[in-house]
């Protein structure tokens, strides 16, 4: 599978739909044109140094890797933006929460982000 590598495509993917899972976000946004699905990945600092950060990665390409191409949706790119947990998380739910978000993510009632905020806001008691 084809990976996402410029910060325009990850800012295009990134006006998509959004949909959280237990170790990752998956980002998602259908294009036009007949190429095949592309995938990018993100790890920021905050999830640990280096080391952790690339084992993150490689366990998300793995994920992604042990999909079968019809699971994959078509003419679509995604970005995944990964959370502490994906080191953790036992690797065959770490696949199976890839492959419902990336069908999710793409229906069109899939919000951009979080609705509504969890608390309220400190000034209004």
């Amino acid at each position: 599978m084809d990976t996402l590598k410029k910060r325009s495509e990850f800012l295009a993917v990134a006006k998509g739909g959004r949909l959280g899972r237990r170790a990752f976000v998956v980002q998602g946004l259908k294009r036009a044109d007949d190429a095949a699905p592309r995938v990018g990945y993100t790890v920021t600092k905050k999830t640990g140094n280096s080391v952790m950060r690339s084992r993150i990665k490689r366990r998300l390409r793995a994920a992604v890797a042990a999909l079968a191409p019809a699971e994959i949706p078509q003419q679509a790119d995604f970005v995944l933006v990964a959370r502490d947990s994906a080191l953790t998380l036992p690797f065959p739910k770490l696949v199976a929460d890839l492959k419902s978000g990336l069908t999710q993510v793409l229906e069109p009632g899939t919000p951009r982000g979080r609705g509504t905020p969890r608390r309220k806001n400190r000034q209004q008691k």
